[in-house]
């Protein structure tokens, strides 16, 4: 996303006297758009779709059911939020929590067990 859009939403911040903004986007951010975030105190937050997460961390794409079975009882969508300070990575994931990943995870290892007997 470019710094056009955050300028504007700078601007519809300051006009209605709020302290901050946050933009929500489905694409990266340029530097100059986080740079100009950070400066007017604008949060800049990326959501991902799951299987793009997955697909993107696998070195290797081979069928794995309990991966495929993981991914299917995730959530949709991953949010991360953007660190300022970082050009061209997101800073952390903010949704779904370690919590949420960790409990799916202990579920399917449950069913795939109770299959395996």
């Amino acid at each position: 996303m470019e710094r056009e859009k955050i300028v504007v939403l700078a601007d519809k911040v300051r006009s209605l006297g709020a302290h901050k903004g946050i933009l929500i986007s489905t694409s990266g951010f340029q530097s100059g758009a986080i740079e100009y975030a950070r400066q007017h105190g604008i949060a800049l937050l990326q959501i991902f779709d799951k299987y793009v997460m997955h697909i993107q961390a696998s070195i290797n794409l081979q069928t794995n059911h309990m991966l495929m079975e993981f991914i299917r009882q995730s959530p949709e969508f991953y949010a991360y939020q953007w660190n300022t300070r970082l050009n061209d990575f997101s800073d952390k994931k903010i949704y779904p929590s370690e919590t949420m990943l960790l409990e799916i995870k202990n579920k399917v290892l449950k069913e795939y067990n109770e299959d395996s007997k």
